[in-house]
């Protein structure tokens, strides 16, 4: 999972907006809101802003690119798409510190899919690659572009209903070198790697993707860089990960419960998360979700565990098959050898 925050302009959004449309026009959705048309985004957002500077910011934009795996996971499902974007900007909004939500933003998504070589591309970069040439395979990802000024809407409904007495609504900048400061005209911040992470984790908890830790953020940006001492203790930590998937719980409890459906504690859990999704798609809101898919993706680690182990008792019996017909030709030919015919001959001579 790849997520990327980039600086907005000082004015309007309408010219990201036009390029953002290159694909098809229309389609953007926001928290509760489907099928709306470009001018709708650029109104909002532009309109959105109280007390900034001419030279300020005036928007953010966030790029979700999930994995080809991840994207092969869920089938590209736009449904699903919508419903971890929308968790994600409630994971965005908390991660200021300031007892947001996703309600007290002003932000548009549209989901694109393909994407072209450009100069950040470690192949255009060694010349492998030309830039602008199309990449192959499945490229869905998100564009979101996300007011700096807190939902001004919200922001004068809270305090007309006496929720909070902020003189000004708050100006929120995924960019700032605060994190989660306590004192000082910042209260907050925003912590960037902790966001990249929680990203992950919804996606994760949300269609339980099974992520294997070479595959994390925090697997990656460790060995991008981490010093030596840290790679270290993380190869240690996948190699201890391996080994514990290998020394899971028997497979044939597995077996077992696939023996009994409808009564199996499997069956009942995906029943759930089927049931949970689909609330999930119909209220627009996957809050919920990450509770509910707790002891649901406890239970597919167990299963994956399981499968692993057999693997790993099969490749390990393999082994031991081998050495002991390696061992009983060894002795084969050891006896071969001392049978008195094949002894080497030794001249008895005539005492010359």
């Amino acid at each position: 999972m790849m997520t990327k925050i980039g600086g907005g302009s000082p004015g309007s959004c309408g010219g990201l907006v036009e390029y953002l449309e290159k694909e098809q026009a229309g389609l953007w959705f926001s928290q509760g809101r489907e099928q709306l048309a470009g001018h709708v985004v650029v109104a909002q957002i532009d309109h959105n802003k109280r007390n900034l500077g001419r030279e300020d910011a005036k928007y953010y934009q966030v790029i979700l690119a999930p994995s080809q795996a991840e994207l092969a996971h869920i089938g590209s499902d736009p449904q699903k798409l919508q419903a971890f974007t929308r968790a994600t900007m409630e994971q965005y909004a908390a991660n200021f510190g300031k007892g947001i939500e996703s309600k007290d933003l002003v932000w548009f998504a549209k989901i694109e899919h393909s994407r072209s070589f450009d100069h950040t591309d470690r192949a255009v970069q060694l010349g492998e690659q030309q830039k602008g040439v199309a990449k192959t395979g499945d490229q869905t990802h998100i564009h979101v572009i996300v007011s700096r000024t807190e939902n001004l809407r919200e922001y004068v409904e809270g305090k007309k209903n006496e929720q909070h007495q902020r003189k000004n609504p708050y100006h929120l900048s995924p960019l700032t070198n605060h994190k989660a400061t306590t004192k000082g005209p910042v209260v907050g911040g925003f912590e960037r790697n902790s966001f990249s992470q929680r990203t992950e984790q919804t996606f994760d908890q949300a269609f339980t993707y099974e992520r294997s830790l070479t595959e994390s953020f925090r697997f990656l940006h460790c060995m991008k860089y981490g010093d030596e001492p840290a790679k270290g203790e993380m190869q240690r930590q996948v190699a201890e990960q391996a080994q514990k998937r290998a020394q899971s719980h028997e497979p044939g409890q597995r077996a077992e419960m696939y023996q009994q459906p409808g009564k199996s504690s499997e069956n009942e859990l995906t029943d759930d998360l089927r049931a949970v999704l689909s609330k999930a798609y119909r209220q627009k809101d996957v809050s919920d979700l990450t509770a509910a898919l707790a002891t649901a993706q406890a239970e597919r680690e167990r299963q994956r565990v399981a499968q692993e182990q057999k693997a790993e008792e099969a490749r390990k019996q393999a082994i031991e098959t081998a050495k002991l017909a390696e061992q009983q030709k060894v002795v084969q030919q050891q006896k071969i050898e001392q049978k008195p015919e094949n002894a080497p001959r030794i001249s008895r001579g005539l005492g010359l």
